[in-house]
């Protein structure tokens, strides 16, 4: 009888997958687009705020351009474009400032309601002065009864609402005082 020795494949890797060492077609394009998305972000956000961003010179001209632009196509064009110099860009140091930026306004749209709040609760029942003082400790060094009792008087004959957006911005930025002081406090 003869020896029949089985077939030793001509590749050892066979039946093994090659690995690639670059990303696929489909990770790069979500890359790309996510960059677009960034820079679409910072399209929409006020320049004067995008000034101060960890930008280059170039892609902030880009973006003033881009506010120029008037046409729906033009503007995509000018899209694409900023998409494509972000590439360049330290991305996640851009979109590290842009989600600071955005936590900054949630934080300020919150202080400004806060404020409001404080103001109309103030204004309908004067009591609450001595809560408001418990709660911002501050308010004590500010006189505020005569500006609430004015506030009152003007809505009452209906005449300019000048105590009433004093009383506001008192409050808010005693509000935002706080805010701060708590904010070093709890970084020590």
């Amino acid at each position: 009888m003869a020896n029949i020795q089985p077939m030793e494949p001509e590749n050892d890797k066979q039946g093994e997958f090659e690995e690639y060492d670059r990303p696929s077609k489909s990770s790069v394009k979500r890359d790309m687009l996510a960059l677009q998305d960034l820079g679409k972000t910072l399209c929409e956000m006020p320049y004067d705020k995008v000034k101060r961003a960890p930008i280059g010179e170039r892609l902030l001209i880009e973006i003033a351009e881009f506010h120029k632009c008037k046409s729906f196509g033009a503007k995509k064009r000018q899209m694409q474009f900023i998409g494509k110099l972000m590439r360049d860009e330290e991305h996640e140091e851009v979109q590290a400032w842009v989600n600071g930026e955005t936590v900054e306004q949630k934080l300020k749209v919150l202080h400004l309601h806060a404020a409001e709040q404080w103001r109309d609760r103030l204004i309908e029942e004067p009591g609450l002065l001595a809560t408001f003082i418990e709660s911002y400790p501050a308010a004590a060094r500010e006189n505020l009864n005569p500006i609430i009792r004015q506030a009152v008087q003007e809505r009452v004959a209906k005449k300019a609402p000048r105590n009433f957006r004093q009383l506001f911005q008192i409050i808010y930025r005693l509000i935002e005082e706080k805010a701060e002081q708590d904010a070093d406090g709890g970084e020590s």
